[in-house]
């Protein structure tokens, strides 16, 4: 394939690099499927400023204890916490459960309004821990002011059926073109996460986004992924796709395609 625009390759090393975010303020959302938790907490230690953690859906409970600080809006006033001086602080809306819930989407902007707060990420929407998904109807729940969309696929998406990797196979077959009971291919792929009805669902106009591939690690995958990268950079409305591997640590290395 050939796309319209020149496509820009290179290697990046860290995780902000990878995902692009250049505004010393910014209110980042993260979507999809393959690792959304894991970068949230990611970014919480990589971005260079104060930040708050959050979900508009739900998280498990235990992962709470993967941030250096965290504070439920049961607790008491959100203000005068965020008025500490924690580098990261997740915000949390209760427990429930085995899960912690939400907040609600229009709390994370007027956070970042404050001041003091550089930068909010938020995970804003479910998947199952499975590594693609195609949203609900009410799904992603997306905050208010969102700066910058991550789409986060793991590359294990290819390795199986629709109906064994995907959350909502029935959508995901549907945007991709393709049968349930086979494989999705990389412009299948690229058609799940491009489209306004997938990946980009409520997508904020004129708001970067990302295609974060996670699980990257070997090269037969690279390929994969690289495939991928071609398809959603030929005719979609993609500005970047990053493909390495979130378990490798905060300094890895991301290969980078962007116009």
């Amino acid at each position: 394939m050939t796309t319209a625009n020149p496509v820009q390759q290179e290697h990046v090393h860290g995780l902000v690099e990878a995902v692009g975010v250049r505004d010393a303020s910014a209110l980042i959302a993260v979507v999809g499927g393959g690792g959304k938790s894991h970068l949230l907490f990611a970014l919480g230690r990589a971005l260079p400023g104060r930040t708050v953690l959050t979900t508009t859906t739900r998280i498990f409970a235990a992962q709470r204890d993967l941030a250096p600080a965290w504070f439920s809006t049961e607790d008491g006033d959100i203000g005068a916490r965020l008025s500490a001086d924690d580098k990261t602080l997740l915000i949390i809306g209760g427990i429930e459960g085995e899960r912690a819930v939400g907040v609600s989407p229009e709390l994370p902007q007027e956070w970042l309004r404050r001041g003091d707060v550089d930068f909010v990420v938020v995970e804003a929407d479910g998947s199952r821990m499975l590594p693609v998904k195609a949203p609900a109807e009410h799904e992603p729940v997306l905050p208010l002011g969102t700066d910058h969309l991550v789409i986060v696929v793991g590359i294990d998406a290819f390795e199986g059926s629709i109906q064994s990797v995907a959350h909502r196979p029935e959508r995901v077959a549907r945007l991709a073109g393709l049968d349930a009971a086979r494989a999705l291919t990389p412009v299948g792929l690229a058609r799940v996460l491009a489209s306004s009805d997938g990946g980009r669902k409520n997508a904020p106009v004129g708001a970067p986004v990302t295609i974060l591939v996670n699980k990257v690690e070997t090269p037969a995958e690279l390929d994969r992924a690289r495939a991928l990268a071609a398809a959603l950079l030929d005719e979609s409305d993609v500005d970047r796709v990053a493909m390495g591997a979130l378990q490798a640590g905060p300094d890895s290395e991301w290969e980078v395609w962007r116009r």
